[in-house]
């Protein structure tokens, strides 16, 4: 590619962030590009809270190789693989989050920020994270009932089993995971958990694997104190049961532009940034993504 068409797609915004790191390769210097990854993730306060049907499935896998956030020796493992906590001085929506803390449709879980070289997926170190409120031993993960129940179908691909649609069927898999429940086994649970990966091949990609914990039933709004308070008495294993509501999501993503992945119960702002800038070379505004942005912050 001719130094002028490369000129032209960077004032245009429409060079690949691989293709950059490549020209910047082509002009003598071998370098991995880096990128500042930064997120926040809220949960939405206002939703519907009717009785409904969440199938069970299982939080993410954590494992060794993964960076968690939380643990030290973690981050200093990372480090050796250029991966890296961001300073807060170097957060760039900090007003995004004053707004969702004075929305009160929105309640913040977690911001934070690393920085990390741009791999392949085969190379790129899944970013563990955790936030919201910690729910104690009192509570029972659906985690721990899901392999109780053995008579399900198993999936041709995946070799899983897998939980039918039907109404019947989920009416009666939850009466056995109710009536199976046991002592919980775990010391606290937080209510956000997941993985959260950053790959870059022709363009920067965002893999996500995250579920917000929620009780099965809790306060409905619309119902009053003292009804409210006795329906919740009526069915309290209900209410100590936490649900997994998930976010798997695959989305393309182009530095410097904010994006947004949301689930019906909770959601996450993106944005990435290259972490080294040619000298002279003025950074655009971040711009929302046009694909799906969440209502304006009350």
């Amino acid at each position: 590619m001719t130094l002028r068409l490369i000129s032209l797609l960077l004032l245009t915004g429409l060079l690949p962030d691989a293709l950059l790191a490549q020209s910047q390769d082509d002009a003598g210097a071998e370098i991995i590009p880096r990128y500042d990854v930064e997120i926040i993730l809220f949960k939405n306060v206002k939703v519907p809270r009717s009785r409904e049907f969440v199938l069970p499935a299982s939080s993410p896998a954590k494992t060794e190789t993964m960076l968690d956030l939380s643990s030290s020796a973690s981050l200093e493992a990372a480090r050796e693989r250029g991966y890296e906590i961001l300073d807060s001085d170097s957060f760039r929506m900090l007003d995004l989050v004053a707004r969702l803390i004075d929305s009160p449709r929105y309640e913040l879980l977690l911001h934070a920020g690393w920085r990390q070289p741009g791999l392949e997926r085969e190379l790129a170190m899944p970013v563990w994270i955790k936030g919201g409120q910690i729910y104690g031993n009192e509570y029972t993960s659906i985690d721990s009932k899901i392999e109780l129940i053995d008579n399900r179908p198993v999936d041709a691909t995946s070799g899983e089993r897998v939980f039918e649609f039907d109404e019947q069927t989920l009416e009666s898999q939850e009466l056995q995971l109710q009536e199976q429940q046991t002592m919980p086994q775990h010391s606290g649970l937080y209510e956000l958990e997941g993985k959260i990966t950053i790959v870059l091949s022709r363009y920067l990609h965002t893999y996500t694997d995250l579920v917000l914990r929620r009780p099965r039933l809790s306060a409905d709004p619309v119902m009053n104190n003292a009804a409210s308070e006795a329906y919740l008495a009526a069915n309290r294993a209900d209410t100590l049961i936490l649900n997994n509501h998930h976010m798997r999501e695959h989305r393309r993503m182009r530095s410097r532009n904010l994006h947004y992945i949301d689930s019906p119960e909770f959601g996450m702002l993106i944005l990435i940034t290259p972490f080294e800038v040619a000298e002279g070379f003025e950074e655009a505004p971040i711009e929302p993504d046009a694909a799906a942005q969440p209502a304006a912050a009350e």
